[in-house]
């Protein structure tokens, strides 16, 4: 399995993404052609070898004839990437990032996605920084990409709407809508862009440390400013072998005991945890002081959905405190199949171990069978 992981140490932007996914082994010879088939005019990309604190990396800078002055709609975008000759999959993605930023300009500005005009994120530079992106990882074609924690500065930049804070709103909207951690740096600046948020937020399955892999590649993409720390985006390729092909990750798991409540109470809360978003949820029997019998209510979750969790918590139960705690885990790669049974095609999950493939064919599928053939629910999984 291909596996592409964002070090975002000191945050990202467009071109230092675009950038480290040259250095990580994308041929820009080809990457400017794809990119001719998308804006055949008036642009050229420039290459060259940088160092930041020592570091050498990529710096791409897309050097255009002419400034422009367009305000571009999230349709006028829409239509260039439709009528390009790029690949369907790098059109899908791009157009996904691109929707990402308008969602977000829309909230920050009070409009809808359709109406909002994009300034600088609009340019032929920005275009081809999101559209290069979604190229280059149409070409590498990982099967997993993950993320770092997300970094950014402090203090204040300049924009054409004024002087706005660090992080800058559209930033802090993307993050909130993908439900991804962002840390603050005593770096003063702006170290992640509008363009960086949107990208990683569509592009990575999750946000923590490197997962266990063979380092293949390692390609670093340089930003344009000097910071006390190196502005650098690393990008590191790799694989898993046999040995680690089992999904390593961190969740966060939240506890309360529960000993003054009723079943139903306790379902309703489950079901609201359940559409919250969160990974798991799952109850177990417990005696606290005095032998009392309770209920341990146990949620699987990603830190993004802490807050939410601990508010359905707090107002659906009669809980005071909550146990919390980082707990890593091990899973096995699995992907969503249809499998043909005598009573039908149906869903199934497929995990693998090693060369071994076991299939687990979905509940509500077995189900639906089981009420419209009129057998019994066991003889629908015994069928594979």
């Amino acid at each position: 399995m291909s596996i592409l992981y964002f070090d975002c140490f000191t945050g990202i932007s467009g071109d230092m993404a675009l950038s480290a996914l040259i250095d990580v082994g994308v041929d820009v010879g080809r990457l400017t052609g794809e990119l001719k088939k998308l804006l055949p005019d008036g642009w050229e990309l420039k290459l060259s070898e940088v160092s930041k604190h020592g570091i050498g990396a990529k710096r791409v800078e897309v050097i255009v004839e002419r400034q422009e002055h367009a305000h571009r709609t999230m349709s006028d975008i829409a239509r260039i990437i439709d009528e390009s000759g790029i690949s369907a999959g790098a059109k899908d993605l791009a157009k996904r990032i691109f929707m990402r930023l308008a969602v977000a300009e829309a909230k920050i500005h009070g409009s809808t996605p359709d109406e909002v005009h994009f300034h600088e994120v609009g340019a032929v530079d920005s275009i081809i920084d999101i559209a290069g992106t979604a190229i280059c990882v149409d070409m590498l074609a990982p099967d997993k990409i993950y993320a770092s924690v997300l970094h950014d500065g402090h203090g204040f930049v300049k924009c054409r709407h004024g002087t706005i804070p660090v992080p800058v709103p559209a930033v802090t909207e993307v993050l909130a809508a993908r439900g991804a951690a962002l840390k603050q740096l005593d770096v003063e600046g702006e170290l992640m862009t509008p363009t960086g948020a949107a990208i990683i937020a569509e592009l990575a399955e999750s946000f923590g440390p490197m997962p266990e892999m063979k380092i293949v590649r390692t390609g670093y993409g340089a930003g344009t400013k000097d910071f006390p720390v190196p502005n650098l985006l690393r990008i590191v390729r790799g694989e898993t072998t046999a040995a680690t092909a089992q999904e390593q990750d961190t969740v966060t798991v939240l506890e309360t005991n529960i000993d003054d409540t009723t079943p139903e109470i306790l379902g309703y809360v489950m079901e609201k945890l359940l559409e919250a978003g969160v990974r798991d949820v799952f109850f177990s029997p417990v005696y606290m002081k005095k032998c009392r019998p309770a209920t341990c209510i146990h949620v699987l979750c990603d830190e993004a959905d802490i807050p939410a969790v601990e508010r359905i918590l707090f107002t659906e139960t009669s809980t005071i405190g909550l146990r919390k705690y980082r707990a890593e885990r091990t899973c096995l790669p699995r992907k969503s199949v249809m499998v043909s049974t005598p009573h039908g095609d149906v869903k199934a999950k497929e995990a693998t171990f090693g060369n071994t493939s076991r299939l687990f064919i979905e509940y509500e599928d077995a189900r639906r069978i089981a009420r419209e053939k009129g057998i019994p629910l066991r003889d629908v999984y015994n069928c594979i």
